[in-house]
Order: structure tokens, then C-alpha cells, then sequence
């Protein structure tokens, strides 16, 4: 069985234990923890994926940090750790929501068990099987000859700019969600897209995939609900960029 549903964290197990968009992390900032005294009530749910042999864990938004460990924001951790222990964080937060969100069947309302076999929930009713669910997303540095077009959320208060992105709507080719973000973001139309790589940012379940795209025409128009700002910066007079281990410094800086 590859993925159980566990009322308690499993003994001598590595556990990664999340609160919101936070991660439990020791004094070396790792975050595979084993046997850590989690308060009663404080679990709201817990799996243990035993593909990779790890559990994830959500704890409650009013949850305190045991002696000795601290609260983290996920993107803190992604940022210093690799690759591969970033994806291991990611699955089973992942799983772990997902399980916690996911309890009826959507078609007849029965409570769900997981699947023997799959990383899947059954509906014992009905028969429908529910998959976690995965969000596509496009991100893309905009290139013009030797500038870049980076934007700042308009939601962001710490004056970070970054790269253009955006969900894939239903029907949707991932090329054909990047024109219509920058299009919508920006008024602007691009030219040559070509993929970079991926990432997956486990708020909730996004996959962010990585694209180059160059300027083709028209003059910059934000959409003032999604952008702050957006404009044209040369490579020696950037703006506070994400840091490093996003993709989004990945592909400003040239890194996939």
C-alpha cells in the first residue's frame, strides 16, 4: 500500500510536520524529523507515503514549535535545501491536504478510502476514483534584445519583482495560457517561447512551468488587480529579485 492514513505521526519514521505554509525544522534547518512530541489536538492529519518511507503531517494553524525546533516558511526551506529533498517536502505536503480536504466522494457524497494500490481515494459507492489534484501553472521570463520585463504582485509588500505567471485555464495549451497571461498582465504579444523546466510549490498544488518567450509587439498596460508594476530592467540594474531556489531566479539568472 503506498500511501496510509495515520491518526497518530508513525515511531522512527522521518516526518516533515507543516502549520499553513510553514515547515518544522531543527537548529540545522532539516526537516525529516523522527519522534517529535506533537501536542494533543494539535494533528489535523497525517500520512505516511511508503513509496519514499517518510509521513507528512498538518498540524494546526495554533500549534506551537516543540523545544529545540522552529517554524519556518516553506519557501525559507525550499531555498536552502536541493532539489530532491525540496520534492520529498512537497509531496507529502501535498498528500497530506490533500487527504485532509478530500473525504466525500464529489458524485455521491460517501466517505472516501484510499485506494490499496494507488495513490488514489475510492469511493466505495459509487466506484469513482480521485486522484490528488495538480494545478498547472505558467511562468516566463520576457526578454527585449538585452532587458528583461519583471513585475511586482500586487499583493507583494516587500518590493519584489519577478516573472510573469499565471494558472491554465480548462482547454488550454500551456503555450496558449502563457500569451494569454502576458496579454492579459500586460498587453504585450510574444514570440519564440521555449520551455525552461518545472517546479512544484506545494500552495496548495501548483506545478510551475518554467518558459523563455521574446518581446514581439505592443506597449506596456497592467492589469492593476494582478500587477503593481511591470517593466523593462537591464541585467546590471535588476530589481530585489526572488531568492535564490525559485524558479523564478532560476530563470532570471540563466540556471535552467
Amino acid at each position: 500500500m503506498p500511501l496510509l492514513d495515520l491518526t497518530i505521526p508513525p515511531a522512527g519514521k522521518p516526518v516533515y510536520y507543516f502549520r499553513g505554509r510553514e515547515i518544522l525544522v531543527d537548529g540545522q534547518g532539516e526537516a525529516a524529523l523522527q519522534d517529535v512530541p506533537v501536542a494533543p489536538g494539535s494533528l489535523r492529519k497525517c500520512c505516511l507515503d511508503t513509496t519514499i518511507g517518510c509521513a507528512g503531517a498538518l498540524l494546526d494553524a495554533a500549534a506551537e514549535a516543540p523545544s529545540g525546533l522552529q517554524f519556518i516558511p516553506v519557501p525559507t526551506y525550499f531555498f536552502t535545501h536541493d532539489d530532491a529533498q525540496n520534492a520529498r517536502a512537497s509531496r507529502l505536503k501535498g498528500y497530506a491536504a490533500w487527504l485532509d480536504a478530500t473525504r466525500f466522494c464529489p458524485f455521491c457524497g460517501t466517505p472516501l478510502q484510499l485506494h490499496g494500490s494507488e495513490h488514489a481515494l475510492a469511493c466505495p459507492a459509487c466506484g469513482r476514483m480521485h486522484y490528488p489534484r495538480i494545478e498547472p501553472c505558467i511562468i516566463t521570463l520576457i526578454t527585449r534584445g538585452e532587458e528583461l520585463l519583471l513585475l511586482r504582485n500586487a499583493r507583494d509588500t516587500m518590493g519584489i519583482y519577478a516573472c510573469l505567471a499565471g494558472f491554465v485555464e480548462m482547454g488550454e495549451s500551456l503555450e496558449q495560457a502563457l500569451r494569454r497571461e502576458v496579454r492579459e498582465e500586460t498587453a504585450l504579444e510574444v514570440q519564440d517561447i521555449r520551455y525552461a523546466g518545472s517546479q512544484a510549490w506545494p500552495f496548495p498544488d501548483q506545478l510551475m512551468v518554467g518558459f523563455y518567450a521574446e518581446y514581439k509587439s505592443g506597449e506596456i498596460r497592467i492589469q492593476e488587480s494582478e500587477v503593481a508594476d511591470a517593466r523593462w530592467f537591464r541585467r546590471d540594474a535588476l530589481p530585489p529579485l526572488p531568492k535564490p531556489g525559485s524558479i523564478a531566479w532560476r530563470l532570471i539568472n540563466g540556471r535552467l
